[in-house]
């Protein structure tokens, strides 16, 4: 039995860039003939997947290989000191690499979810000296970053995905969230919110970014949408309706 990329994919959490990344560094074998993967393949995959989402990095696992003992890692916490490091003291140059390689060596999620959002909100809560300036290069470095995953997933055909800016509370969330769909395999375009109807005809999935709630004007143009036909769903931490009329900011 044999699986396509997508399904591999699919079923392991990992994306096309981790797969390419992983065989380079000779964890999967590559492919014999053909671009279809075996069972084998899925399995070193699998394997992949379960020793990255502990934080471990290529080189810690083939360090861990070549001496025949256990995994040793400093896991996600000594990925956020390697991140902060490079905040305070790196080059705009140094910082964009280190984010490069570990967005290679980790699924979507687990950068996301394990990495980049509690590094956010350990940034958020900082109140040392230099924390406006850490969070102001933190969030740039994410902006830039999912632009240039949005480009590679163009160029690779992935499945489109429109992230609408509905409201926000911190407008790097929304762009976390960009990373870790395009991490997904979606081509992931983030615009604001427009009152206007719109049909996203180029987008085959539509999401509403809720960060700070919807008012009822709002979720009055996602029922719009829904009856429209649209394929759209509400996402984000705060998806409900409030009388207040939360702050809209236009997408950086």
């Amino acid at each position: 039995m044999t699986y396509s990329s997508e399904t591999i994919c699919a079923i392991s959490g990992a994306a096309l860039h981790n797969l390419k990344r992983w065989t380079r560094s000779g964890f999967i074998h590559k492919h014999a003939s053909g671009h279809d993967w075996t069972a084998a393949q899925l399995q070193e995959v699998m394997d992949m997947t379960r020793l990255t989402s502990q934080g471990a990095t290529i080189r810690e696992i083939k360090t861990a290989q070549a001496s025949a003992h256990p995994v040793r890692t400093g896991g996600w916490a000594a990925r956020r000191g390697d991140m902060l490091w490079q905040l305070e003291f790196g080059s705009e140059q140094s910082l964009a690499v280190l984010l490069r390689k570990l967005g290679s060596n980790f699924t979507g999620d687990d950068f996301v979810i394990r990495l980049l959002a509690p590094l956010h909100q350990w940034l958020r809560d900082d109140t040392r000296t230099g924390a406006c300036r850490r969070m102001e290069r933190f969030h740039h470095l994410i902006v830039a970053y999912a632009g240039n995953m949005t480009r590679n997933a163009t160029r690779a055909a992935a499945i489109p995905l429109l992230l609408e800016n509905v409201s926000e509370q911190n407008q790097t969330d929304i762009w976390l969230e960009a990373i870790r769909l395009s991490g997904q395999g979606f081509s992931v375009e983030v615009r604001a919110f427009s009152a206007i109807y719109q049909p996203a005809t180029a987008h085959q999935h539509h999401l509403y970014w809720c960060g700070a709630g919807l008012t009822e004007m709002m979720y009055q143009h996602y029922l719009a949408r829904l009856n429209y036909g649209h394929p759209v769903l509400l996402c984000g931490p705060d998806r409900r309706v409030h009388h207040l009329y939360p702050q809209i900011s236009a997408v950086a």
